[in-house]
């Protein structure tokens, strides 16, 4: 009897610890996929494009940039953290030693987010090193106002500092790589009954039109088959694709999206 009781309570402790043990797993996998929702929300509102009209334009050495004011990225991260949630240090700011005509300025722009839903929260920082040019008056080649250069330094090294955390990124990156980066993680379009390619598209609007009608596993299937048969080379940009490169992804793409039979009816280069 009592060894039976025994066993009894054994397999009933260890039925606890089974379930106990399953339950925590939910709630950690949970838990993992709402802090991934949160921090892939967070990086689309940090990386949110500014509307035009808060852009800029400055020409340097004859070369016209886009930039965004200081006060639209300073507003951008009080939205996005609330005006306790970051703060800015500035750890240096001094005319260049090598050209006594620059100031140079380094700042630290410190962030605070939670750990995870039971944790304290935790400090981020990423630093920005930033430059003014001195004015000079053309009459007495005296400087006009340097605590101005020494604040536009600061701005430019906190807007550094910003852009790493995503904050008018897109001004800095390459048009064409920040087409393909949207297009390889666009939203799926709806599954059609057959593949939606226009007869005169090229053969790179050909691909993108597909390659926007994958589900997001069968994207991760893509990116490997490109490992493979490229051998692991980067994704090439727009204008850097060779028509057999081209010709082979869409041929992939029809057979995750449509199978086989599909793909096989594609021409290739030998049948055209």
């Amino acid at each position: 009897m009592s060894d039976t009781y025994t066993q009894s309570s054994m397999d009933e402790e260890i039925a606890r610890s089974q379930a106990f043990r399953e339950l925590s797993r939910k709630e950690r996998d949970e838990d993992q996929k709402i802090e991934r929702e949160r921090s892939h929300q967070l990086m689309r509102d940090l990386a949110e494009p500014f509307p035009v009209e808060m852009e800029r334009t400055v020409t340097k050495s004859g070369v016209a940039l886009t930039y965004i004011p200081v006060s639209e990225v300073i507003n951008r991260l009080n939205r996005v953290f609330g005006v306790t949630g970051w703060s800015s240090e500035i750890l240096r700011c001094e005319r260049d030693q090598h050209d006594p005509d620059f100031v140079v300025a380094h700042v630290r722009l410190t962030v605070l987010q939670p750990q995870d839903v039971f944790s304290a929260t935790q400090a981020i920082y990423r630093d920005g090193i930033g430059g003014q040019k001195i004015k000079r008056s053309r009459k007495d080649n005296e400087i006009i106002d340097l605590g101005d250069e020494m604040k536009g330094a600061v701005s430019d090294a906190l807007k550094k500092a910003a852009q790493q955390f995503g904050v008018g990124l897109y001004l800095a990156r390459d048009v064409e790589a920040i087409e393909i980066d949207e297009a390889m993680h666009a939203t799926p379009a709806p599954k059609q009954s057959e593949p939606i390619v226009a007869k005169d598209a090229s053969a790179y609007e050909k691909f993108m039109t597909l390659r926007g009608q994958l589900e997001p596993q069968q994207v991760d299937q893509l990116r490997k088959f490109w490992d493979d048969w490229s051998g692991g080379r980067p994704v090439p940009k727009k204008n850097d694709f060779t028509d057999e490169e081209l010709r082979v992804l869409t041929t992939e793409c029809v057979r995750l999206l449509f199978g086989a039979e599909y793909a096989s009816a594609i021409p290739t280069d030998t049948d055209e």
